[in-house]
This record gives structure tokens, C-alpha cells and sequence, in this order.
């Protein structure tokens, strides 16, 4: 997929305040924000809010978002989100989003709520405020890059899903992080950047910890599962060599693999050695029948047939066209 996002080094846009307008919201989004638009409401020039927004690159592709608004109008605004993990922590007022159509609506109370959910594919994300409803938030986005092994086995559930969007109650630490930055105490460069820093380390250490309180330890042990598979498909592990290495009897690898992604261990091994050999054949360094032994076919035929069934063109063609 061709990266669409803004440059890292873009993402450092001072905290804007008192009356703002679309355009002030356009040009202060986050890097991961694309094609922002305004879909209803008063043309740029009016001020749709008074409040601020500011964003901070906190590295590895990490950006911190703080926003508090009070809409002076009823407005709305869409964009293309990129991939990645997003942590709000919502510190008063009301949220509301819909993602590719999916609505959303959150309310804090009497404490703060805090909102996640992982986009696995580029989702549009439609925004509608209307004049009652204020906002105090700050949110962390993590591109999917920044998650190694131990991450994705901490985390797998919600990083395996595309728009599945969960809340909680984000306890004390994430709160004051996030209230610290909306504050905005004058403070050093390097102070301000370790704040930003603070929040991204409590926003996701909650995310942690409601998982682990949901009994996430199934999902994460499934999704350790699926990694060992898409680290070691290369080497052709047997069905019971993975459910030893990963802690599973065959059965219930079997069935909460499928239930979980969709496909047996099998069907993704294949599938994962199949697009090794279409990466070979694309490099036109290798022949069919060394692709098929990069695949793990013995018979030349049986990976004809089962590439051409997994990408709709014999592995010939792709040869050929390299």
C-alpha cells in the first residue's frame, strides 16, 4: 500500500487556541489523517469551536493529539485514518465518530473513559459535534511498526482486529497524564516532549491492564500463536510441532485459530509460503520449480495449482512478467 501519511518531522504543530475554523482543524490534524474535509457545517473562514488542538511526534512514528473544544456551531468533518493503534482518553464531554458507517457514541460522567481501536486497512472516520456537546481529549496514535513479538502477544486481540472499538475506565495515571498536557503548564521543550511521552506510556499500560482484567490471556496466547506461525512458515513446522511450541493441543489450536482469524493454521501457513514464492518469482532471481521449493511443494504441479488458486495466475505468468 503506498504511504499516504504526512512526515514525521511535520507533526509538531504548537497548541492552537480561541476561535477556530476547519481550516485551523485541517492543517493542525495528525500525520495519519488524510483527505480532511468539512461534510456539513459553516464554511472554512466562520469558526466552528473555541477551544485548542495541538500534536506532538513523540518518535517511532508516535504522535500525542490533545484537543478541548466547545462548538460554536454544529459541524462535521471526515478523513481517511491510516493503519495503526489508537488510545483516546476522554476527560469530559461527549465523543461521537462512526468508522466506514459504524457509529459511536461516548459519554464521560462522573470519571474519564478512555476509547481504542486498531485500523488494520485505511478507514473513513466521520466526526459530527454538535453545539452542546464539549470535548477534553488526548489521544496516542502507534503505527502497527512500533509492535514487536512481545506486544503483539500482550495486545493480540485488539491489533488483530480492524475497527473494533473498546472503552474502560482508564484509572488515575492515564487521567493526570492526559489532564497535564490539556493543562499546558509553561514548561522546557524537553519537559513538554516527556509529558507527551508520559501519556503515551500510561494511555497504553491501561490498555494493558483492561485487557489482562477482561482474561485476555486466551486471545493473547492465540495471537503469540499466529506469530510463531508467520515467523516460522518458512520451515514448514507440522501441525503438532505448533501446538506444542505454543502451548495448544491440536483440537484447540485448530478451532480457535479459525475462530479467531478466520482460516485453519494450515490454510494461513499456506498461505504465507505461497506469497514467499510469488515475492521470488516478482524478483525474477528464481524458477518455478525453485519457488515451489521456497513453498515447500515437492511436486512442481501441486504449487502450480495451488498458486494459481491462492492469486488467480500461474506462477508461469508471474515469472514471465517479472
Amino acid at each position: 500500500m503506498r504511504n499516504h501519511q504526512k512526515p514525521m518531522q511535520n507533526a509538531q504543530v504548537p497548541v492552537l487556541s480561541g476561535d477556530l475554523g476547519f481550516e485551523a482543524l485541517r492543517k493542525s490534524a495528525a500525520p495519519y489523517v488524510k483527505r480532511h474535509r468539512m461534510t456539513v457545517g459553516r464554511p472554512a473562514p466562520l469558526p466552528c469551536f473555541a477551544g485548542q488542538f495541538g500534536i506532538r511526534d513523540i518518535g517511532d512514528g508516535q504522535t500525542v493529539h490533545q484537543s478541548r473544544i466547545a462548538p460554536e456551531t454544529e459541524f462535521e468533518t471526515s478523513f481517511i485514518a491510516e493503519t495503526g493503534l489508537l488510545v483516546s482518553i476522554v476527560l469530559d464531554g461527549r465523543l461521537t465518530f462512526s468508522l466506514d458507517g459504524h457509529a459511536y457514541d461516548f459519554r464521560t460522567s462522573a470519571q474519564p473513559l478512555a476509547v481504542a481501536w486498531t485500523n488494520l486497512k485505511p478507514v473513513e472516520v466521520t466526526r459530527r459535534t454538535a453545539q452542546p456537546d464539549h470535548l477534553v481529549k488526548v489521544q496516542v496514535h502507534t503505527p502497527l511498526s512500533f509492535f514487536d513479538v512481545t506486544w503483539k502477544a500482550g495486545i493480540g486481540q485488539i491489533l488483530g482486529t480492524h475497527g473494533k472499538v473498546i472503552s474502560w475506565s482508564p484509572g488515575l495515571a492515564a487521567s493526570e497524564a492526559a489532564g497535564g498536557l490539556i493543562k499546558g503548564k509553561a514548561v522546557s521543550e524537553p519537559r513538554s516532549r516527556m509529558a507527551a511521552s508520559r501519556f503515551a506510556v500510561e494511555a497504553l499500560d491501561s490498555l494493558l491492564e483492561h485487557l489482562e482484567a477482561q482474561g485476555d490471556a486466551a486471545s493473547s496466547r492465540i495471537a503469540a500463536a499466529r506469530v510463531y506461525v508467520e515467523q516460522t512458515a518458512s520451515e514448514h513446522p507440522r501441525l503438532s510441532d505448533i501446538a506444542v511450541a505454543t502451548g495448544f493441543s491440536v483440537s484447540s489450536l485448530q478451532r480457535i485459530y479459525r475462530d479467531t482469524y478466520g482460516m485453519t493454521v494450515i490454510e494461513h501457513q499456506r498461505r504465507l509460503v505461497l506469497e514467499q514464492a510469488l515475492r521470488a518469482l516478482r524478483s525474477g532471481r528464481v524458477s518455478v520449480a525453485q519457488a515451489a521449493r521456497i513453498a515447500g511443494y515437492r511436486s512442481p504441479s501441486n504449487f502450480s495449482s495451488a498458486f494459481a488458486k491462492e492469486f488467480g495466475k500461474p506462477p508461469s505468468r508471474i515469472k514471465s512478467d517479472a
